[in-house]
């Protein structure tokens, strides 16, 4: 008998404090003792990533700089100092039928500002 179904019905089987087994769909009643072998299937959770937060001072740091955004570039003369190619990333921050701001940001000088489309 494939346990934990009924063989009549297929339903799931349910079992008492006196190792009763019935079905609740059907009549069929039995006993565990009746079962010559009690099926068990182990599974094994596949390894999770380990958080942030336990990881050490230096994985955290190391971590946070591999996940900075990287830019688009532009050859685009800085406001502040002048470098000749500057990052951008857009950004829809007004409704929908008005253009996306433009975010520039000065790899040298660290220098950020924006220009509404």
């Amino acid at each position: 008998m494939p346990w934990p179904f009924c063989p009549g019905c297929r339903s799931t089987l349910l079992v008492d404090e006196g190792g009763g087994i019935e079905c609740s769909v059907c009549p069929y009643r039995d006993n565990l003792s009746s079962l010559k072998e009690i099926p068990t299937k182990v599974t094994y959770s596949s390894d999770r990533p380990i958080p942030l937060w336990a990881k050490s001072d230096a994985e955290q740091a190391a971590l946070k700089k591999s996940q900075q955004p990287t830019r688009a570039t532009i050859e685009e003369p800085c406001v502040k100092c002048g470098a000749p190619e500057v990052g951008y990333y857009t950004v829809q921050l007004r409704s929908v039928d008005e253009g996306q701001t433009v975010f520039y940001e000065c790899p040298q000088c660290n220098h950020t500002w924006s220009i509404n489309n």
